[in-house]
């Protein structure tokens, strides 16, 4: 028996089939990086409350950055009152 030679269109249909598989391949690769709209979402959500937290955090911070050297200031004018007063009570 002879061998066939394949035809041109037996060829072409080889190409094509194997050019579907690599695009195949590569759909299911750009899926494993695609971001639903469901996930889209929660990342939108989840990063809104982390920009909360942190406007709650720099508030909170601007407090006690305002209090500590206020209650500092008031502490060291009382301590110094006192020590005043003690020296001229001791005259």
């Amino acid at each position: 028996m002879e061998a066939k030679e394949p035809k041109a269109s037996d060829t072409n249909n080889a190409l094509i089939i194997y050019r579907l598989d690599e695009i195949k391949g590569e759909i299911v690769e750009m899926k494993k990086q695609y971001v639903t709209k469901e996930e889209s979402l929660a990342l939108r959500l989840e990063i809104q409350g982390l920009r909360d937290e942190i406007h709650e955090i720099k508030k909170n911070r601007n407090l006690v950055g305002w209090l500590y050297p206020t209650v500092s200031a008031m502490f060291s004018a009382i301590v110094t009152y006192l020590a005043i007063d003690f020296f001229k009570s001791n005259k």
